[in-house]
Order: structure tokens, then sequence, then C-alpha cells
């Protein structure tokens, strides 16, 4: 399999006073004119929030709407989200709309922690009511650091979740960077899951990061594309920055890594030659379709590319 680059979709200019920079982690729903992309804009301060656009099925290029404000404001001083929210997947279920996010906080004695938090909409993700404060992947035995990036797959009436979980953190020149590897959950009703501790991708190494799966069932099997980095020096281009990972698997648990046949890499020049990352696949018709972002983490926008067979 491989990828067709199409080009970039959209980039933050400030179109609204309070998109200061980026469009982060761009995650799409199909509906039956058009698709809506959501993404995170960077405020002033640095901190997060997502609203979306709407773009043409036939030409993703085509923007037909930008949703001017956000769809979720951070949480109450103290919350898991009280932060920045980053957008992370969404499922139907019962005929609305589940959102689940990537919630942030500031701590003392490391950067940040994250935690996935979740959000309902009954009219297509014009808007969402929090369905807590507190996040639905928290804090436990087996995700003591931090739980975010889903990916969720119904299979055999059961959820199964992919997500990061955090593993450590490293001081790097006197920088503590963040680790994580994949790992699943299950769930029968989409809000309360069942982490299992295990870890379903083999880092490189200690240093390695993997995160933001997105999956497809074709011809039997699931295959994950998910976003994989070093430790050492990723925010500069370079062999440690952002590059997409791969995995195939036959029952979601057990998978394996063949990041050979990933399918798509930097470009030689623009907006993604210095990185690609946070990918989200939706199946349009009959064509699959991966909206990521490229250099400086969103900073430069998101593009999209089709699947070819």
């Amino acid at each position: 399999m491989k990828w067709i680059k199409k080009g970039i979709v959209f980039e933050t200019k400030q179109q609204q006073a309070w998109m200061c920079s980026h469009a982060q982690c761009p995650t799409a729903i199909v509906l039956p004119d058009r698709i809506r992309i959501f993404f995170s804009a960077r405020l002033e301060s640095q901190q997060s929030l997502p609203t979306f656009i709407d773009v043409e099925k036939d030409n993703p290029q085509k923007i037909l709407v930008l949703n001017p404000s956000p769809v979720l404001e951070r949480g109450r001083r103290g919350t898991f989200d009280e932060n920045g929210i980053i957008p992370s997947f969404f499922i139907e279920r019962d005929k609305q709309l589940y959102f689940y996010y990537a919630g942030w906080s500031q701590c003392k004695n490391v950067p940040y922690k994250n935690y996935t938090g979740l959000a309902i909409s009954n009219d297509n993700g014009l808007t969402f009511k929090k369905y807590s404060e507190a996040p639905v992947f928290t804090l436990n035995e087996f995700d003591p650091l931090s739980a975010t990036g889903p990916c969720i797959v119904m299979r055999n009436n059961v959820y199964y979740c992919i997500y990061s979980t955090g593993v450590a953190w490293h001081e790097i020149e006197g920088k503590l960077e963040h680790t994580y590897q994949l790992t699943f959950a299950t769930s029968r009703d989409a809000i309360h899951w069942e982490p299992t501790g295990k870890i379903i991708i083999d880092p490189n190494n200690e240093y390695e990061a993997d995160c933001k799966p997105t999956i497809i069932e074709y011809n039997g099997m699931y295959h994950m594309w998910f976003s994989t980095r070093g430790s050492h020096n990723f925010r500069i281009p370079g062999k440690t920055s952002y590059r997409l990972g791969y995995a195939f698997s036959e029952d979601l648990i057990n998978w394996t890594r063949d990041d050979a046949q990933t399918g798509i890499d930097l470009s030689e020049e623009g907006w993604d030659s210095e990185m690609i990352c946070y990918p989200h696949i939706v199946k349009v018709d009959e064509k699959y379709l991966m909206f990521y972002n490229g250099n400086g983490f969103g900073k430069s926008g998101f593009g999209y590319a089709e699947l070819e067979f």
C-alpha cells in the first residue's frame, strides 16, 4: 500500500483572533455532503482549543466553512483539561457523536500531564457537552503517567481502544522529554474502559515515543499507522523527528510492526519536509483519505493523502 500525497488543506493564519498558530491533530468525520475536520489551534499562551473546518468530499482542499469559535473550552482550575484540549478520535454511538480528546494540565515537577476526556454531540459536532470533568482514560495501575491519543474499533460487540500510555520522563540536555508506547483497553459502552497494560508495538529503543494511531480494516486484516519519534533533538529536522510507523494485526491485540511498509514519508521540500505526524484516516465512498500534520507539530498546517492499493 502506498499513500499518494495530495497537498496541504489548511494552515492557521489567525483567521480568528484567538487562532494564533498551529492546526494540530486533524481528526475527521464524514457527513453526507462534506467532511468535517476538527483540529486544535493555539492561543497566544500556546494553550490549545479545538474547532473545525468543513471541506468538499470530492476535493478536501476546497474549504466550505471555518468554524469561528472553539467547540470545547478548557476545564476549570485543577481539572485535567485546564490548559488545553486536542482532538483524538470520534465514534458514533446511540445516534450521538462521541468526541475523545486529550486534556492537558501543566505541572511543577514535569512539564505536563495529559489524559483523555469525552464530550458528546447531538448535532454532528457543531456543539459538544463534556461527559464529565474527569477523564475517561486516567491514572491507574497501568497508566501512571499519561493516557492519550485513542483510536477505537468495534470487534465482536466489544470496543477496542489503542492508545498511548506514558512510560517515562527522560532528562535530555537539561530538558524533560516524555516517552509513551501503544497499549490497548476494552469496553462495552465506550465510556468505562478496562486497560490491559500490554504494549502492542515494541519500541526500537527506550527513547522512542509512539502515539496517535489510526486503524482501518481491509481484506480481513487491521492496518495501523501511528506517529513515532525519538527523544533527542526531535523538534528540529533530523532522524529523530516525527515519522509514521505501520503495523498489522488479525485481532487488534497482537500486532506485527513493519515500518518499511508505511507507504508515506517526508517530502523533499515544503510544509511536510521536516516531519509528518498525527495521522487520521477516514473512508470517503470507496477511498481512504489520511489527514496528517507536517512541520512543527502542526504549525505548518495539515494536508491529506489518498491510499493506493
